[in-house]
């Protein structure tokens, strides 16, 4: 098994077996003992790597470990959990705690394990030695019962958006994973996985939701900052990064503000970073200069991991962890970030579709503006609101249009279920035809993830952006700055989704809610803010400049021998200048698996 540079943990059920992977663990680890968390019988039961936990035992002689950023310590939750007697119990008692964490809890000879309901904490489980193991990380499962590679599922990743479920799926065969807002549960009746947690209905108006998503976000960023002597914050100048540094600020945590310059004449972030930066308490604000900004792709030959999935963040750690040295010198023990805000303050624009029965004239009027913003057909627009297929239909139909061309930026498509992925040009026939068969067999018994397709949509945006991001904590964390993005904290995502969708998101307004929410936190002229900066320039310049790096990965590239790509068309597709496909064609997702297949 690898050796990790940030959290991990397994748990093991109370028997003999447990103890045999626990003493099998901690033989692999000779130069860092793994921490432990014993049942009653003195057998481990939770044994790995972790930074802060709270850990209990009840009157009745349940164990509970809360592993992660959490209020536990401040709500007394100690003396709540005293009386109860069985896991359920335990489990509502715990429904109140604010912060992003894991919860394992043992009652005899039952577990239940719980990551978090956006994914940002996930469980995963795989059966050895006649018992079932659980863990936080896949690759830690796979290693501890010697799980093989599925290649299909990884020529699935390959996909430039990967539909749902398949994006949960682990790409070890006999490797589980529990999908977001549900629980594992084992025991002498066997393995189950039942759902905890669902979407609130939208029910509040916006200045209402907004006082709720200030009092929850504040929360958040308390429980970070509480365990940390001194903490950073991305300031990039974007309204999501100013919301969770001025909250920080305002929490008496005087953060150290990160700013990166960027090369795009047009892009004005820096100035609205400084602004922000003169009306908010901070310990410092450091403007790292563009030639400190690493260009995307510049470091795809230094990667390092593991990683437990391949996703685009591992492409480009130099330019992820820029300024992380300088923070950690000047005494940073954790970096907050405003990423998740584009994934949970916005209402879908899908929306429309619900409203068109019972306020039409109002939808049509929200779908008119999304229309001339995005230069959609009517007949486009028209084709997508008139698709009634369900989702498992949809699913099976998009596997027969793989290689069909991909469609605009922006289509309508955004109005359906997902948008219809697509396989690069280069994936191999073989390739091909295996995601074509695994989107065929998940069609057959998937369901959407919300009732409706705004709804879905939302979740499924929400899956995407947490398996992306813990991912980039986890490459954080191996950098040796540990990160923390609160707005994909479960309760800050209920405040925001509690709100109407048509008062979260409009064609006319830019993020409604976090600045109802921020008014007399984040700097009265900063709110006025229309724009959002965007690092294409670095992007195009990255992919010109670092050309003969990805080049060289072609060379010998690991894909090619698993027969999933075409190595002589990517490498000449690759040196071919200003080739559209490099940047249109899922390049990133085929660099990600190849780079991880290097490092897992």
């Amino acid at each position: 098994m690898s050796s990790h540079g940030e959290s991990w943990f397994v748990v093991l059920p109370d028997c003999e077996a447990g103890l045999a992977v626990a003493s099998h663990l901690e033989e692999q680890r000779k130069s860092k003992a793994p921490k432990r968390v014993l049942h009653r019988s003195g057998r481990p039961l939770l044994i790995g790597s972790w930074g802060s936990a709270f850990v209990t035992t009840t009157r009745h002689g349940l164990q509970v470990a809360v592993v992660g950023s959490s209020s536990a310590d401040e709500d007394g939750i100690a003396q709540r959990l005293a009386h109860e007697r069985d896991i359920a119990s335990v489990a509502r008692s715990l429904a109140a705690l604010r912060g992003d964490f894991h919860i394992v809890i043992a009652a005899g000879s039952r577990l239940r394990v719980r990551g978090t309901a956006s994914g940002m904490r996930r469980v995963f489980h795989a059966d050895t030695a006649g018992m079932t193991v659980a863990s936080n990380r896949a690759d830690v499962v796979a290693g501890l019962v010697g799980a093989p590679l599925d290649e299909e599922l990884l020529a699935v990743r390959l996909l430039d958006s990967v539909p749902h479920p398949l994006g949960d799926v682990p790409l070890w065969r006999g490797v589980h994973a529990v999908p977001p807002g549900f629980q594992l549960d084992t025991g002498p009746d066997g393995v189950s996985r039942t759902r905890w947690w669902s979407p609130p209905e939208p029910w509040l108006g916006l200045e209402e939701g907004a006082a709720l998503l200030r009092r929850e976000l504040d929360s958040a960023v308390r429980v970070r900052t509480r365990a940390a002597t001194t903490v950073s914050s991305d300031l990039s100048g974007g309204l999501d990064s100013t919301a969770v540094c001025a909250v920080a600020a305002a929490a008496g945590a005087a953060p150290i503000a990160l700013t990166m310059a960027s090369r795009d004449p047009g892009d004005d972030d820096v100035r609205w970073a400084k602004l922000a930066a003169a009306g908010l308490e901070h310990e410092e604000h450091l403007v790292l200069p563009v030639d400190r900004v690493p260009l995307f792709y510049s470091g795809l030959l230094e990667v390092t991991g593991p990683v437990d999935e391949p996703t685009p963040t591992i492409l480009d750690q130099p330019r992820q962890l820029a300024g992380h040295d300088e923070m950690s010198a000047r005494g940073s023990e954790l970096h907050l970030t405003g990423v998740g805000g584009d994934h949970v303050l916005w209402g879908h624009p899908a929306y429309v579709l619900q409203r068109l029965a019972t306020e039409p004239f109002g939808a049509l009027r929200h779908l008119r503006a999304y229309r001339a913003q995005n230069r959609w057909s009517l007949r486009d627009a028209l084709s997508v609101i008139g698709d009634r297929r369900p989702y498992g239909q949809w699913l099976a139909a998009s596997a027969d249009r793989l290689t069909a061309p991909r469609a605009a930026p922006h289509s309508a498509d955004v109005l359906a279920w997902d948008v219809p992925p697509r396989m690069p040009g280069w994936a191999r026939p073989d390739a091909v035809a295996a995601v074509r068969r695994r989107m065929r067999q998940a069609a057959q018994s998937a369901t959407p993830l919300g009732r409706t397709r705004a709804q879905h949509n939302e979740l499924n945006i929400l899956h995407h952006g947490t398996r992306v991001t813990r991912v980039l904590h986890q490459v954080s964390e191996q950098g040796g700055l540990p990160m923390a993005s609160p707005f994909f904290d479960d309760h800050v995502i209920e405040a925001c989704w509690s709100v109407q969708p048509e008062d979260r998101s409009s064609p006319w307004l830019y993020k409604p809610l976090l600045k109802a929410a921020m008014r007399g936190v984040v700097p009265s002229e900063v709110l006025k803010r229309e724009t959002k900066g965007e690092a294409s320039v670095d992007a195009a310049n990255g992919l010109r400049e670092n050309r003969a790096r990805i080049a060289e990965l072609w060379h010998d590239s690991r894909l090619a021998r698993l027969g999933l790509v075409d190595a002589d068309r990517l490498l000449a597709t690759t040196l071919r200048p200003s080739s559209p496909e490099l940047r249109y064609a899922g390049l990133d997702s085929t660099l990600a698996c190849e780079i991880w297949l290097r490092t897992v």
